[in-house]
């Protein structure tokens, strides 16, 4: 356990190396480290399934009794993923154990916390979690959720919104230690000039390509403002299941000049796809099998490089916009996304205002290195019983109200915002 003065030591267990749609996880790791902690990552799911097969086979046949118990823990309702979560457990115990960590911190509440659940009780090491969005969303099995996040020493959620999304699917949060602490990006935030009149409005997206994303809301309210002789390109930049769907759709809207499919690309190459946008969109959405994004990491990326954001009033994504700092629209709307759009592209010096706004609350709510001190302050706590650190939020709140925080951090934000609260009281779409 570390003493008074000294730097804690954060073992990270993961299921799998984060992959491009999970920049989060590095930039929080990278974070944590720049504020003095000692971080090594732990990854669970290595080899191929049958490796993690034989694995679990014989973790269960050499320690029947501690499987047992490490299912008892979970719950019978979890019977194969706890299996799993014990096997995963049993091999990482020992190198966790080796590293000698303060605190063990796992993204994503579903078999990663299982798994460092678990390893905390083996090792005596108090246990954290970040839960998000569709780690929990898509588990119809709430009172495991609910056995599984009572193993931890505190819960962070990204967002107020998150904290009622686990209570709705039977999490009982009043009795869960909890807070805020937002998701990472990659905390650059440069200054950008308001664009030119007159040229092709870029409009850029990039995410996955699954339902949740909108993108097919996207182009319908693309396919709008060409037809309204809105000069526009459309670049989207990610892979997915529809990809097929969503190119045949742009090629049926006549949309083959206009949008570009670029498939995977590495974090640089998408942040740099930025530098040149216009405008960034993703018209989010809650898809039909429940699954929900949490706060996009791309839109805190546009955010931070000055480009004004359209997307839509759901889960944590107001949290992040604000009363001001960008247009909101309903979901499935892409009548009210074009309107946006249009909106933005006729008036630039509105959408260079609203994304200063937009970068001032990132700066003050959302910069990593504020993110890293919160989980500092809760990890040295824990692992120093007694000490006496401040609180990086309310006790006991999984929504404290931070939403505002931004109002004086650069000159003119709090009059732009309240000039732009005003100005949409009877227009705004949320």
């Amino acid at each position: 356990m570390a003493a008074p003065g000294d730097s804690l030591r954060v073992a990270y267990v993961l299921l799998r190396d984060p992959s491009y749609s999970e920049t989060f996880i590095t930039s929080e790791i990278e974070a944590v480290r720049a504020v003095g902690a000692t971080v090594e990552v732990f990854v669970a799911r290595q080899g191929s399934r049958a490796a993690e097969l034989r694995q679990i086979v014989g973790a269960v046949l050499r320690h029947p009794f501690r499987t047992l118990a490490d299912v008892r823990a979970l719950g019978m309702s979890y019977l194969p993923r706890a299996v799993l979560a014990s096997a995963h457990a049993a091999r990482l115990a020992g190198p966790i154990a080796a590293f000698a960590p303060d605190v063990l911190h796992a993204h994503f509440v579903n078999l990663p916390t299982a798994v460092a659940a678990l390893v905390g009780r083996r090792t005596g090491v108090p246990s954290t979690a970040m839960a998000h969005a569709a780690d929990f969303l898509l588990d119809r099995n709430g009172s495991a959720l609910d056995r599984r996040l009572r193993l931890l020493n505190h819960l962070f959620v990204i967002s107020e919104a998150t904290a009622g999304q686990l209570t709705e699917r039977g999490a009982s949060l009043s009795a869960i230690p909890h807070g805020v602490v937002r998701a990472a990006f990659d905390g650059e935030i440069v200054e950008r000039q308001p664009r030119r009149t007159g040229d092709v409005t870029r409009l850029v997206t990039v995410a996955r390509l699954v339902e949740k994303k909108g993108v097919d809301t996207a182009l319908d309210a693309v396919a709008q403002l060409t037809r309204a002789g809105v000069p526009v390109r459309y670049d989207i930049y990610g892979d997915g299941p529809l990809r097929t769907t969503l190119e045949e759709r742009a090629r049926a809207l006549a949309l083959s000049d206009v949008v570009t499919f670029h498939g995977a690309v590495s974090h640089r190459v998408a942040t740099e796809a930025l530098v040149s946008a216009d405008v960034a969109v993703l018209p989010c959405r809650r898809a039909a099998d429940g699954d929900l994004d949490g706060i996009p990491v791309f839109l805190m990326e546009a955010a931070s490089r000055g480009i004004p954001v359209v997307t839509t009033a759901v889960s944590g994504i107001p949290e992040l916009i604000g009363p001001a700092g960008g247009w909101q629209v309903p979901p499935n709307d892409p009548d009210a996304l074009a309107d946006a759009v249009q909106q933005l592209v006729s008036r630039p010096d509105e959408g260079h205002r609203r994304a200063r706004i937009l970068a001032a609350r990132l700066r003050d709510e959302f910069s990593p290195a504020l993110q890293a001190r919160r989980l500092l302050a809760v990890w040295g706590r824990l692992a120093r019983p007694g000490s006496h650190a401040p609180e990086p939020f309310p006790a006991g709140a999984a929504a404290a109200d931070t939403t505002n925080s931004g109002a004086a951090s650069a000159p003119g934000v709090a009059a732009d915002r309240r000039a732009v609260a005003s100005e949409e009281a009877g227009t705004r779409w949320t």
